[in-house]
C-alpha cells in the first residue's frame, strides 16, 4: 500500500472509489461483491477466494501506485491497468481507454504482471492504478469526490464496454453456428 505526502494510505484512498464504482455498476444491474469494505486490510490471496465464492464473472481491483527506490517519478509517472491471465487482456484494454480521458493522466498503458491477486483466478481480472499517491496533486485528487466518482465512472464504462463486446462476439457465434 502507497502512503502519499500526508500520509493517505492508499486503502483509505481508494475505497471511496471502490465504493462509487460498486454503486454505478448496481445500479446497471451488475450483482457486485465488495472484498473490502472498510479500511481494514484483507488479504491479497483472500480476494480472489471471496470472489470465486460468489462465482463471480470478473475481478476489479482499485489501486493507486508508488515508486521503488531509483525510479524517476518525474518521467515514470502516469495511469495503468494490469492483468495476468492472457484471457484478462480484453478487460484490461477496455477500462484503460476509458480510464483516460476522464483521469487526465499521462497513459503508460496495459501490462502484464505476476499479479497475486489475479493468479487464482479463471474470470477476466484486471487491476486499475489511476494515480501515483506520492504527488501531492494526485494525493489531493483523491480526497476529492468528484475526482473519485470519475476514476469509478472509467473503470465502470470499461467494464460495461467489455460485457458488451462480449455479449457481441457471442451472438455472433451463435448467429454463425
Amino acid at each position: 500500500g502507497a502512503t502519499g505526502p500526508t500520509g493517505l494510505t492508499e486503502a483509505a484512498a481508494v475505497l471511496p472509489v471502490a465504493q462509487k464504482l460498486a454503486a454505478i455498476l448496481q445500479s446497471r444491474g451488475a450483482n457486485v461483491i465488495m472484498t473490502r469494505t472498510t479500511a481494514a486490510t484483507v488479504g491479497l490471496t483472500d480476494r480472489p477466494v471471496l470472489a470465486r465464492r460468489a462465482n463471480a464473472h470478473a475481478f476489479l481491483s482499485v489501486h493507486l501506485n508508488a515508486f521503488g527506490d531509483g525510479t524517476n517519478p518525474f518521467t515514470n509517472h502516469g495511469t495503468s491497468t494490469l492483468f495476468f491471465h492472457q484471457a484478462s487482456e480484453p478487460l484490461a484494454r477496455a477500462i484503460q481507454s476509458e480510464l483516460m480521458p476522464r483521469i487526465g493522466q499521462r497513459d503508460i498503458g496495459i501490462h502484464y504482471q505476476n499479479l497475486a491477486i489475479a493468479r487464482p483466478t479463471w474470470y477476466p481480472s484486471a487491476l486499475a492504478e489511476g494515480l501515483f499517491l506520492m504527488f501531492p496533486d494526485q494525493e489531493a485528487a483523491m480526497r476529492n469526490p468528484e475526482w473519485q466518482e470519475r476514476y469509478a465512472l472509467g473503470i465502470a464504462e470499461g467494464v460495461t464496454r467489455y460485457f458488451a463486446q462480449l455479449r457481441a462476439q457471442t451472438a455472433a457465434r451463435g448467429a454463425r453456428d
